[in-house]
Parts: structure tokens; C-alpha cells; sequence
């Protein structure tokens, strides 16, 4: 069942792709390279999804929250779904994520925007995802106010049998960060 074989340094690969788990504090953390993917997620969240990939194929994939684009890669090599969209509210795109998804009609990333545009989602639901959303992943804002207004949108949105994870909430709440 385990696909994923992490590696003494947090290292492992998945469908020809190679990553690295990086829990430092974010301004601490590794950008990706064209080695590795960097990944915010620990050996728990990773099992969750090799766990929910063995029982679930999403057509459609929503991601808020791009960071480095290790998750949007693992979740793409992990779901192998029709159409996939990220959104990431930083300027700076991320250049082995768009390396990755260059060539490939049917991955989106869209970098400067927020989770909580309404007008966007709905566009990028009904133009990238062909309507067809089926998996939304929240590891965005981590914030009340944000997280809500996607859900108000994105979540009648989601297809019957559909999945809306919101990940790791309440790390941003915390004195350290």
C-alpha cells in the first residue's frame, strides 16, 4: 500500500518526480529545485492521500495554496486526475512547478491570487476543471475569514462523492509562527 518511501532525510520519489520534506519554519524552508520538490506536509498527511488515492480517482482537483508546488506534483502523481488547478496568493511563481506543467493542456497554476476570490474560483472551476470538481485541497491561508469564503464558494460546487480537505489549520495560529 505504501508508495511513498521516505527516505532518512525526508526524501522520496513518486512517478518519476523526487521530493523533500521540509517542516522548518517557512522562512527557513528550501525553495523547490529542478532536483526535488520541496513538500510542507508530514508522513501522516502523506499516508492520508495514499490512503484516499487507493479508494478515490477524482477527475478534478482544485488546490489553494501552491508554496513550492510539491503538494500540486504529489497529488497529481498520487490521483492521476483529468484536469488539476492551484491557485497561490504569493507574486513569485514557482519555476520547477511551471517547468512541470509546461506541455501539459490540462494543469493550471495561477500565482497572485487569492483563495478567497470568489469570481476567480467559480471561473477556474467552470473553465479549467470543465465543471467537473471533485477534489478540493485547502493548505492555503490557514485562516478563519479565507478558508470560510472558499468553502462558501468551492464546496457546493463539488460533484456527489466529492472530498473538500482543509489541512493543517491551525499551525498559523500558534505564538512560534
Amino acid at each position: 500500500m505504501n508508495r511513498i518511501a521516505i527516505g532518512p532525510g525526508g526524501e522520496f520519489s513518486l512517478g518519476g518526480e523526487n521530493f523533500v520534506i521540509d517542516m522548518s519554519r517557512k522562512k527557513d524552508r528550501r525553495p523547490s529545485t529542478s532536483e526535488a520538490f520541496t513538500i510542507v506536509k508530514n508522513e501522516a498527511y502523506l499516508r492520508f492521500y495514499e490512503l484516499l488515492a487507493s479508494t478515490f480517482s477524482p477527475r478534478a482537483i482544485l488546490e489553494l495554496g501552491i508554496f513550492q508546488g510539491g503538494s500540486y506534483v504529489l497529488l497529481d502523481k498520487l490521483f492521476n486526475p483529468r484536469r488539476m488547478s492551484a491557485v497561490e496568493i504569493s507574486p513569485g511563481p514557482v519555476a520547477s512547478l511551471l517547468r512541470y506543467v509546461v506541455g501539459m493542456e490540462d494543469r493550471f497554476v495561477h500565482f497572485s491570487t487569492s483563495q478567497s476570490d470568489r469570481k476567480i474560483l467559480e471561473q477556474i472551476v467552470r473553465d479549467e476543471l470543465a465543471d467537473e470538481l471533485d477534489l478540493v485541497v485547502d493548505d492555503a491561508s490557514h485562516t478563519y475569514e479565507q478558508t470560510k469564503a472558499s468553502f462558501e464558494v468551492l464546496f457546493p460546487l463539488l460533484r456527489p462523492g466529492g472530498i473538500y480537505v482543509i489541512e493543517d489549520w491551525s499551525w498559523a495560529h500558534h505564538p512560534a509562527y
